[in-house]
Parts: C-alpha cells; structure tokens; sequence
C-alpha cells in the first residue's frame, strides 16, 4: 500500500536566506528524522519538488502589519511523507507522530528554528505541552524468528536448552500479540555466555526489534525519553547486568514489565504516558543481590529464569579448538593450556582462550607455564568478581 503527505515548514527572516543554507537546514531535518526502524516499516521523509522545483520559495512578508517589525520575507520549504509497504497498511498514530518530530526537529537552533505549517495543506497545530501522549502515539515492529534460529548460534557450546527456552518465551509473547510477556532473565557467573546469546537473538532478530541497555550506563529519564521518543518500538529490550543499576533508575521498568505496559512520567513541561509492550531480557551476575533489588519487585518480574553455568573441560576444548583454528595455530596448545586452567581453577572461557593464544608454542616447551607462575596470583582465579 502507498500513501503521501505533504509538509509546509516556514520561516520569517529580516534578509535574504542563501539557498545553500536552506539546503542544509533541510538536509540536516530529514537526516534527524529518518532512520532504518522507519525505512523498513515503510516510511520514508524526503524534498517535495513536485510542485515547486527547488523544494524552497520565499514570499515578501510586511510583519503581520507592525510598523516596528523588520521582518521582510517569508521562507517556505516543503517535504513529504511517504509511506509504501507491500504488507501493511499506514498507521496514522505514525504519521502523527512524524509530524510532531519534524516539527520540533526542525525549530531547533542548528536546524534553522523552522516551523511546521500545513500537513496536506491544513494547519498543523502541535499537541499542548503539558497534555499527555496517546498510549497508542507509537507503531511496533514486526518480528519474525526463522525456523533455523538455532543455527545462529553454533559457535556457542552448551546452551542449547538455555537458547531454546528463551525463544519459547519469545514466541509466547509474540503468539500473544505481547500480551503474554514472560520476561527472562540469564543469570549466571561471568564468562558463560549470557551476553553473547544476547548480542546474537539481537543479530538474529534486527535492531529494529531488539533495543539494549547497559544498566550501569543507563539513568530512567533517558530511558524513558528514548521510549517516549521513537515513533516504532522494538519489541525486545535486553538490559545487561540489570543488578548493577541504580533503583530509582529502573522504576520505569516495574510498570512497563507488568500487564500495564506503560511508561508514566509527570514533569513541569509535559506529562508522558506510551505504551511500552515490550519483552525484556536482562542479564545477571550476582542473582542474590538482584533479588534484592526493589525489595524484590524487580526480579518477580521475570517469568522465566535461565542459568548459565561455566563450560566443562569438554567445552573449553572445543572453545579452544574453534579460536586456535581462527589464527591458524597449532591444537598442540590446548591440552597443557587446560591442564594448567585445571590445577588453577580457571573457568572463564575469555581467560582460558586468552591465556592460550598468548603462550602459543610456550605451551608446548612449558616455558609459559613457568612464567605464569612466576606472575600470577598464587591461588588463580579471583572467585568473586560480582563486588
């Protein structure tokens, strides 16, 4: 399906605009608005210059009649919307939201402090601050697991089960419209593959499904902001190593991970309320100081629990064998590099593949055996690194 909508942005100005610099203030709006989520939903904002060749005119403006107003001209640029899906018809909540962005995109400094006038030749009049967003402002994206997904994960060792019951969630949900949301959180020491499953349902699903966030790197009002913000939400949130984050920074993930679905936030200059029925996946290290958090509200909110657990001697070889292939190294390596891992209890596959491709044909002479010992804490592996 295919539908159109013409935008009018104005300007007065008390001189002449070069038109170089009405280019880049056009070129740099429709870059701010546009991005990949909106493209492969169909929605495209470009120049119209269909009626008008440049995509720009200007008009001798008398200042609405002020004798002390030194404005003469007003300038007018034009783009349009363009919507075509072979699958789905617009949604104007879309669109509506379109608008809106362009409109305050477009009013920035740097962007020339335009203003949006007309949509299909009617006045665009802006939402009220203060007034709430629609629940429904936003659109979602589609999501499609293949049927092979499994093969994506192949370079990973012994999480076959972990990998098969999240996408089992996965599918609740989307076989639910997202209205079943058994949210999962992988908890399990470090360096046993929690992020790398996610990184790779990620890859798999799309960034256009699937958003992310560093709970040690995120505060709620920038989450809440980039929610509120996106006129198509993924329908998948990872947050990595949710336990480390601040409590007040993860209240709005209390009402967005039950049957409310929403992010709520009151302010002086705008009160935000969106739908936000996404699925999340979280990562944990440490699950005791996870369920300490919010007394306990935040962990009660996944459904579905994953551990994850170091790989055994068995899958550290393979490990190994797979990254020694890698560099065209000699298999020779692995076998002392493991027995010296054994007697020092380390499990982390990121220390073992490191340790392994460092000492190379050392291993084999076991001069890197000595030098470790000459360096290394004499107890090996730190067991805690939660603190």
């Amino acid at each position: 399906m295919q539908e159109t909508h013409r935008l009018t942005l104005a300007k007065l100005s008390e001189r002449q605009l070069q038109e170089k610099v009405i280019d880049k203030n056009v070129d740099a709006m429709l870059a701010s608005v546009n991005n990949k989520n909106l493209y492969n939903n169909g929605w495209t904002i470009v120049r119209d210059t269909d009626s008008h060749e440049k995509g720009w005119s200007v008009i001798d403006h008398d200042g609405n009649g002020h004798a002390r107003s030194n404005v003469k001209y007003k300038f007018f640029y034009y783009v349009k919307i363009n919507f075509d899906h072979p699958d789905k018809k617009p949604d104007k909540n879309i669109l509506g939201a379109l608008c809106k962005n362009v409109n305050t995109r477009s009013a920035q400094p740097a962007l020339g402090r335009w203003t949006l006038e007309t949509v299909d030749g009617n006045e665009y009049i802006p939402p009220e601050e203060g007034t709430a967003y629609s629940a429904d402002m936003v659109g979602y994206s589609e999501v499609e697991i293949p049927d092979d997904y499994m093969d994506s994960f192949n370079h990973l060792f012994g999480v076959e089960f972990k990998v098969e019951m999240l996408f089992d969630a996965a599918y609740a949900a989307i076989d639910s419209n997202f209205n079943n949301r058994f949210h999962a959180v992988l908890y399990g020491p470090p360096g046993c593959g929690k992020s790398d499953v996610c990184q790779t349902f990620k890859r798999l699903l799309g960034d256009d499904a699937v958003m992310e966030y560093d709970a040690t790197a995120t505060t709620g009002a920038g989450a809440i902001k980039d929610l509120a913000e996106r006129e198509i939400l993924p329908r998948f949130m990872i947050v990595e190593e949710i336990e480390k984050g601040d409590d007040k920074g993860q209240d709005f993930l209390l009402a967005m991970m039950d049957m409310r679905a929403e992010i709520r936030k009151v302010t002086a200059r705008a009160t935000i309320e969106r739908s936000t029925r996404l699925f999340v996946i979280a990562t944990v290290n440490n699950m005791e100081l996870f369920k300490s958090r919010k007394a306990g509200a935040l962990a009660s909110r996944f459904a579905t629990k994953i551990k994850f657990n170091r790989p055994s001697r068995e899958q550290l070889e393979m490990i190994l064998q797979r990254e020694v292939a890698k560099i065209n190294g000699d298999f020779s390596w692995i076998e002392p590099c493991l027995d010296y891992c054994d007697r020092q209890r380390i499990t982390d596959p990121r220390q073992v593949i490191a340790l392994c491709l460092t000492g190379k044909d050392k291993w084999i002479s076991g001069r890197f055996a000595q030098m470790l010992a000459d360096t290394s804490e004499s107890n090996g592996e730190i067991d805690d690194w939660t603190m």
